[in-house]
């Protein structure tokens, strides 16, 4: 016999936002907001897009002998993760989805790790939303699944205003109001009913 949790079709978030719940037990994601990009049974990967890390130059030029520096720009970047920190990846809006290593995570959102969309973005040409971040969060089979059931994680969905245009300290709670609580009542334990 089938128990109910047997029943139940598999939930993969890819194109989801994981919010972390007050209590989580891992630092390196309290209060962080994470954008899956891929979830099946065996694998799943997403970046956090509110933990800000720092600044980058972009820049593609170098001046020749007697030219002027080129113009640069401050871009900011953000801690995706604790696997594989050098890996840069771009989330970005889905008006630029034709980059050849992009991946569509949802109807809005993408993500791109190419060169080419720098050249794109300095030229004016790249999304017209994006965030760069630098790593990835990873979970192994079930655990995720794990996490969930320990009630370490909301489950919420990405849009363009709360990625984009939000600030990084106030990710966290927008993404758990859009959800309709208010995060000042949430329990820092949980359990299971």
């Amino acid at each position: 016999m089938l128990t109910m949790a047997q029943k139940r079709a598999p939930q993969y978030l890819a194109g989801k936002l994981l919010i972390a719940m007050p209590g989580m037990r891992d630092p390196r994601f309290a209060k962080s907001v994470v954008l899956m990009l891929d979830h099946d049974e065996s694998r799943a990967t997403g970046v956090v897009i509110n933990k800000p890390a720092g600044f980058m130059q972009l820049g593609l030029d170098r001046p020749g002998e007697g030219e002027q520096p080129p113009e640069t720009e401050q871009i900011p970047v953000h801690y995706g993760g604790p696997i594989d920190k050098k890996v840069a990846i771009i989330v970005h809006s889905s008006d630029r989805d034709d980059y050849e290593s992009t991946l569509r995570v949802n109807d809005d959102l993408c993500v791109t790790s190419t060169p080419h969309i720098l050249e794109d973005i300095w030229a004016g040409t790249g999304p017209q939303c994006r965030l760069f971040v630098l790593g990835y969060a990873g979970w192994g089979p079930g655990q995720l699944e794990g996490e969930l059931q320990e009630n370490s994680w909301l489950v919420g969905n990405g849009s363009l205003e709360l990625v984009f245009k939000t600030s990084a300290s106030d990710k966290w709670n927008a993404a758990i109001q859009a959800l309709g609580i208010n995060p000042s009542k949430l329990s820092t334990t949980g359990g299971i009913a």
